[in-house]
């Protein structure tokens, strides 16, 4: 009776061994599978980044530049004084021409591309 105990205790033993055997080739195939979709998700990924920085460069290339806006219009907008504003009006009524721009030379722009600039009037005649 022993003997067959001990045959009966290794066989279970032995499919115990086993069913932990395939789970292990199972979990190994599973995790594989796994890396294979992960690699597979950030090629599609780094795809998808190189499409939208590709549309993002063609959007910004396609907005109009302040510069571009203004040549079109004919127009700038110009800060200035109160004082300065009449000055400018009275230009305008006397149909003075604007002959030139002079950059200033100690500009308040502090980093944000806004310079200030003398604009030279000729009398008109």
């Amino acid at each position: 009776m022993l003997g067959q105990r001990g045959s009966t205790i290794e066989r279970v033993v032995h499919r115990i061994e086993e069913h932990v055997e395939e789970w292990r080739r199972e979990d190994a195939a599973r995790h594989a599978e796994v890396e294979a979709l992960r690699d597979q998700l950030w090629a599609e990924a780094a795809a998808r980044e190189k499409v939208l920085a590709k549309a993002i460069g063609e959007e910004e290339a396609r907005r109009t530049s302040v510069e571009e806006v203004t040549k079109r219009q004919r127009m700038v907008y110009v800060m200035h004084s109160e004082e300065a504003a009449g000055a400018l009006q009275d230009f305008a009524q006397e149909r003075d021409r604007l002959v030139k721009v002079m950059p200033g030379s100690a500009s308040h722009a502090n980093g944000s591309g806004i310079k200030g600039s003398w604009l030279v009037f000729e009398a008109s005649e």
